[in-house]
């Protein structure tokens, strides 16, 4: 039986077609800013500690308490991004919903530590490390939030006639393809019975042949006469 698409459904799966792409959009957005700002911060922090980064702002400024700065940023960065990143990766790839609950609160409260540290005086007159992290809790809190509506979306799509590709067409190739599984079993019966049929009056043939080759070389006796 052919699959049917009255025009409801196909302006249904369309709509849902162009939702399913902006999910996969938003996803890969997020999980790009997750990481390219992971790579960034990571690295940044540590190279504080070669001397090649930012100890010219320490001699500029007067600073003495540089490497303290390096030591909670190098920490926060390793804690916070690595986990971030896992997080914004279950959410965009494995579609896991719990993972976007936890990642925008962890990334908040990231941006309210180094907010309180700020204001506390911690990054005195050394504020690019301070506005590198602002800029990347900002940026990952935002895409984070977007991520979330994704997933939500996406598990609101699994649900729909059509998922994932919401295709006429391929529904139909779907369709044809449960037909002939179910098909397949009762043709493999047929061509059982067939195959057996063919086989009892191959016999049967057989059998009549040698009758009459019987009757043929057969001659008549007295005990036939009786």
């Amino acid at each position: 039986m052919p699959y049917f698409v009255d025009n409801e459904t196909a302006a249904r799966f369309t709509r849902n077609q162009v939702a399913m792409k902006r999910v996969r959009r938003i996803s890969s957005v997020a999980f790009f800013v997750f990481l390219i700002g992971g790579l960034i911060m990571i690295p940044a922090s540590f190279l504080s500690l070669t001397g090649t980064s930012w100890d010219w702002l320490m001699g500029a400024t007067g600073e003495r308490y540089f490497a303290h700065v390096a030591f909670i940023m190098i920490i926060d960065s390793l804690v916070i991004c690595p986990l971030a990143f896992y997080l914004t990766y279950r959410v965009s790839v494995l579609h896991h919903s719990l993972s976007g609950l936890i990642v925008i609160p962890l990334m908040a409260a990231n941006l309210v530590f180094m907010l309180v540290l700020h204001k506390m005086g911690f990054f005195g007159l050394i504020a690019a490390p301070f506005w590198a992290m602002v800029v990347y809790c900002i940026a990952c809190v935002a895409a984070g939030a977007a991520n979330m509506w994704a997933v939500i979306k996406y598990h609101w799509l699994e649900d729909q006639e059509g998922f994932p590709q919401f295709n006429a067409r391929f529904e139909e190739y779907k369709e044809h393809k449960r037909e002939r599984e179910i098909m397949d079993p009762y043709q493999k019966q047929m061509n059982e019975i067939k195959r057996r049929s063919t086989g009892e009056m191959s016999e049967l043939g057989t059998t009549q042949d040698k009758l009459e080759q019987y009757e043929k070389v057969h001659v008549q006796s007295d005990m036939d006469s009786i």
